[in-house]
């Protein structure tokens, strides 16, 4: 019985949950998942990979997979990538696939300050294991224990659903601010395995923030900053700020974040304290975060785990280009 009681406080977390998008703590780690403003936001090329574990000590919950490459056409003032994501939630094995192609342009007012729209374009897959589930009917009979639960009265909807989406975004930086914004899901992509009217709501994105430059200037060689940032978000209901400061003395990066500071009603269990260490070469970064859920959840959540992997190819040329600010890892 207690078994059982555990499962069903879960799942509804998790059914909660799963109303929302896939997240990262370290959302600057995956800029393509956050704008598509933010291609070609380095002089060159770079690849970026993804992987969180969320609640690790309960069974069959979220673990989120992504990939990305983009490249910056500095003499077209242009940046284009490609973004890959997998998000695996439940016993059920319920996923999420998404593939994207998105472009951003810069416009550049004055040799100071930057101009960056963008847009993405994404085709969308959810399925579902229906040989994985266990419907209410199957825990109602009462039968002996070790036996296999009977099958459901419930018949099972369709193993997939497929469809098309849009991103845009627009985001405005100089050397040490940037601010920035992004639609998601604007034509609402299907998501029910029912053939009933149920769609992804739109989501809203505001972030920005502001670095601190302290060495790495004229004759001090060790570069070393601080940098605060945020990520307001609303999809449907929901509401949710992130709020974070890192700290970087070459080579390494500390950073706390507050995820899920309630400004109105959010899903339980989205609240967060995060831990990040990281570790930045020339080429290549790497950072790992710990976040300590400290809603209802607790302890029994076993926190939330997640590791970024960034590498920037070298470029040679000759024209100055202002990477894109963001916190560094």
């Amino acid at each position: 019985m207690r078994r059982l009681f555990i499962i069903l406080i879960f799942s509804f977390f998790w059914i909660s949950a799963k109303a929302q998008d896939p997240q990262f703590t370290q959302f600057y780690a995956s800029p393509l998942y956050l704008a598509p403003s933010y291609a070609g936001g380095t002089p060159g090329q770079r690849v970026v990979a993804n992987y969180r574990n969320q609640w690790s000590m309960v069974p069959g919950t979220f673990q989120t997979f992504s990939l990305s490459y983009d490249h910056n056409f500095v003499h077209f003032k242009s940046g284009l990538g490609l973004l890959l994501l997998g998000d695996v939630a439940g016993d059920g094995r319920l996923g999420t696939t998404l593939a994207g192609l998105v472009y951003s342009y810069d416009i550049t007012p004055n040799p100071d300050f930057h101009i960056r729209p963008g847009i993405g374009f994404y085709y969308v897959q959810q399925s579902i294991d229906y040989t994985r589930l266990i419907f209410g009917d199957q825990l109602l009979v009462e039968q002996d224990p070790g036996m296999p639960l009977p099958p459901s009265v419930q018949p099972p909807g369709n193993p997939a659903v497929r469809d098309i989406d849009v991103s845009t975004s627009v985001l405005a930086y100089s050397d040490n601010l940037w601010l920035g914004f992004t639609w998601d899901h604007m034509l609402r992509p299907e998501r029910t395995f029912y053939g009933d009217d149920a769609r992804t709501p739109h989501k809203f994105s505001i972030y920005g923030g502001a670095r601190i430059v302290l060495r790495g200037i004229i004759l001090r060689p060790i570069e070393e900053s601080i940098t605060t940032a945020f990520n307001l978000k609303f999809q449907d209901f929901s509401k949710q700020l992130d709020l974070g400061l890192y700290w970087y003395r070459q080579p390494f990066v500390f950073g706390t974040w507050y995820r899920g500071i309630p400004l109105a009603k959010q899903y339980p269990g989205s609240d967060a304290v995060a831990f990040l260490f990281g570790y930045k070469m020339e080429d290549w970064s790497v950072a790992y975060s710990y976040d300590f859920t400290v809603s209802r959840l607790g302890f029994g959540s076993g926190g939330s785990h997640e590791i970024a992997l960034i590498y920037t190819f070298k470029v040679k040329t000759r024209k100055r280009y202002r990477a894109i600010p963001c916190p560094t890892f």
